[in-house]
């Protein structure tokens, strides 16, 4: 089957992009939405992901399409593997990487490819200013001297900002001008789980991360809470065996908390609700929600709270 897929690749040559990380969902995901944006249903570009385990996998795809480039978003684990693979590519393979991951930069001076970087550093190639949160996120983007104002609706975080940066990147290689680049993006759509906002009950609002695990997610998912003012009240949704740090913070800055699972260390606070099941909770959060709410759903891994989301949302 890979021998058949080769041969083909052979007689079309599409153009290739090699997204490499472990994370590369929402990367994949804004890239697809551009490709489609401006190709419509056509399938004239190839996306590959994978770690930089599996980089020699993409070699033969690298080395034979017309034109090709490499996505570099998240930290690299063997900076001189990846230089070594990077050298054997040929010199019309175009390289994208993250200008905040102090490694990757050391690269453009030490390979033959071109490249581009991207990140919240104006010396990056490809670099983003005056980040702003109310319905979503609204920033600029600049690029050889021309800025363009962005706005992505219902969408937080640092990850979409670094995923938008990277494709707005490949756009621009691709020979998409910004301007249409930022009207494309204009309808993109968040990840179930990923720091999205959507329409609840009682008109609230429903700031989904429930898909968002680590700590530094959480943190920075409730950074944001704090940024955001139009929110008559910030309630939030939570595993009671959070970590300590989490559990402080959503102390400090939500005005009332739907605690899920036993939690002893806490002493009872006025703002504080306790619930052993999620479907303990569920009716008295729908009785609470109230016009211009914010619910703020942090991820567990060991409590599916993303099931709350059905039960609260908007109902068309």
């Amino acid at each position: 089957m890979e021998q058949i897929q080769r041969i083909k690749f052979l007689i079309e040559k599409k153009p290739t992009i090699v997204l490499v990380g472990e994370k590369t969902e929402i990367l994949r995901k804004f890239i697809e939405h551009l490709i489609f944006k401006e190709l419509g249903q056509k399938k004239d570009i190839i996306i590959l992901e994978g770690s930089e385990e599996k980089l020699q996998d993409f070699k033969f795809y690298l080395q034979k399409t017309e034109f090709g480039v490499i996505i570099l978003k998240d930290e690299v684990k063997n900076f001189e593997g990846l230089l070594n693979f990077l050298k054997d590519l040929p010199p019309k393979i175009n390289l994208i990487f993250n200008f905040e991951e102090k490694k990757l930069r050391k690269l453009k001076d030490l390979i033959n490819l071109h490249s581009l970087s991207f990140g919240m550093d104006e010396k990056a190639d490809v670099f983003v200013s005056s980040l702003k949160f109310n319905f979503g996120m609204n920033f600029k983007i600049s690029f050889g001297g021309a800025t363009v104002p962005f706005w992505l609706e219902g969408v937080f975080g640092r990850e979409y900002i670094l995923s938008l940066l990277a494709s707005v990147s490949f756009g621009v290689l691709y020979g998409i001008n910004l301007v249409e680049i930022s009207q494309y993006f204009k309808e993109f759509e968040a990840v179930p789980g990923k720091k999205r906002l959507i329409e609840g009950m009682s008109g609230s609002f429903l700031f989904d991360d429930s898909k968002s695990f680590e700590t530094k997610e959480q943190k920075e998912a409730l950074e944001i809470l704090k940024e955001i003012q139009w929110a008559k009240r910030k309630i939030c949704v939570l595993d009671g065996e959070i970590e300590q740090e989490i559990l402080e913070l959503v102390l400090k800055n939500c005005d009332l908390i739907f605690l899920f699972g036993k939690n002893y260390t806490l002493e009872e606070k006025e703002k504080i609700l306790f619930f052993d099941k999620i479907e303990d909770g569920i009716e008295k959060l729908k009785e609470t929600l109230r016009e211009n709410d914010l619910v703020l759903i942090l991820g567990s891994q060991k409590m599916n709270l993303d099931s709350l989301i059905d039960n609260i949302r908007k109902i068309w």
